[in-house]
């Protein structure tokens, strides 16, 4: 599903300017409940953003059909997720890249700010009027922008409580 870890770190320490430290392996148990949290917001990540690439295709359809009647949907397609989720998904990624394998330290040490990301983020996709526009869009492409992600956030999030005692 996409680019390897080295790929992501160095794409987020050149495009974001944030430096990214090699986190020590953690052993098996105390990462797995982390890791696992982490591959299922990677894989709601992935299926959100397959969501919004077909919505973008069907609104772009529309548009050159009919381009006087061109709704808030050909602007939300034209941004892409990131821009519809504003800047709470790129801080989340770079903090997921951050916390690396789960590793005790790693996680004490910058779990928390990433439990702030991530509650934030989960306030602000119940709040958002695009991703409402999104999720009902009236062009039959299935966009579950809420139902996708927010169970992912709210997995990481009790993994990172339950590693860090939050």
């Amino acid at each position: 599903m996409g680019d390897n870890i080295a790929t992501k770190i160095d794409w987020v320490q050149r495009v974001l300017g944030v430096a990214i430290a090699a986190a020590p392996p953690a052993s098996a148990s105390e990462a797995k409940s982390w890791q696992a949290a982490r591959q299922a917001w990677q894989d709601a990540n992935d299926a959100v953003n397959d969501q919004i690439n077909a919505l973008r295709a069907a609104v772009l359809d529309r548009a050159k059909a009919d381009p006087e009647n061109v709704d808030v949907l050909a602007a939300i397609a034209d941004k892409g997720l990131n821009a519809i989720t504003r800047d709470h998904r790129v801080k989340l990624m770079a903090s997921i890249l951050e916390l690396g394998g789960g590793a005790p330290a790693v996680l004490r040490k910058s779990g928390p700010r990433a439990l702030g990301l991530i509650t934030a983020f989960e306030s602000f996709i119940a709040a958002s009027e695009e991703i409402e526009v999104c999720d009902g869009n009236p062009f039959g492409v299935p966009v579950s922008i809420r139902a996708t992600l927010v169970p992912a956030l709210q997995g990481m999030a009790a993994a990172l409580r339950a590693e860090i005692g939050g």
